[in-house]
């Protein structure tokens, strides 16, 4: 037998009471329990909808769903990992990759042309980037509000003000070592997994749209 629409509402909201709430989660766990649930339906015309749903999830064993909530979010952490390494790729083995030497550069003369103000350049482009990073992920959040319940969505923009805080905290790191040419280096290898990670984070949110739209 195939299960009505409302049938499937159903299914999704008690996988919502049990603590399933990502959309995307949701999906995938019907997408399996509702094929089990019209098996059990075609073999017993008796049971009833909730009957089904409540064999089928104990057939799950002690842990329940659980285990597709971990085996989607380590799917997701393999996709933004080799998000960001292609991300890497392309930054490194393109004209990209000017940005960062340039930047290597511009640290050097400042270093070179008023050593005096080094030290407080640096902190200070370090501030504004965590600054307009967090704005960027504030804006981000807003017009993509609709994802906001996507496991995806939350893996992909979480890891941004993480990033932000990150590299705040390396900023006495950059300087206390300190000769210009290891800070103008070690900035242009931040840039490059800076900017990695935006873009890799970025193809991870496209993703999450047309998993949206999908499921509208």
């Amino acid at each position: 037998m195939k299960l009505s629409a409302e049938q499937i509402d159903q299914i999704k909201s008690w996988i919502s009471k049990r603590g399933f709430t990502h959309t995307d989660v949701q999906y995938e766990i019907i997408d399996h329990v509702a094929s089990a649930i019209e098996d059990k339906m075609e073999g017993k015309p008796e049971l009833d909808l909730e009957t089904a749903f409540s064999e089928v999830h104990k057939s799950f064993g002690i842990f329940g769903f659980q285990s597709f909530e971990e085996s989607i979010a380590n799917r997701l952490n393999k996709e933004l990992l080799r998000s960001y390494w292609t991300a890497t790729k392309n930054i490194l083995f393109s004209s990209k990759i000017i940005i960062p030497i340039l930047i290597f550069i511009i640290i050097n003369l400042i270093s070179q042309k008023i050593p005096q103000y080094f030290d407080q350049i640096i902190l200070s482009s370090l501030f504004g980037f965590c600054i307009f990073t967090l704005v960027y992920i504030f804006i981000v959040r807003r017009l993509k509000k609709h994802l906001k319940s996507y496991l995806s969505f939350k893996m992909a923009s979480g890891i941004i003000p993480i990033l932000a805080v990150t590299i705040f905290n390396l900023r006495f790191l950059l300087l206390d070592l300190v000769n210009p040419i290891w800070t103008a280096s070690m900035i242009g290898i931040l840039v490059i997994a800076i900017w990695s990670v935006f873009l890799g984070s970025k193809q991870m949110i496209r993703k999450t749209e047309k998993l949206h739209k999908l499921y509208q």
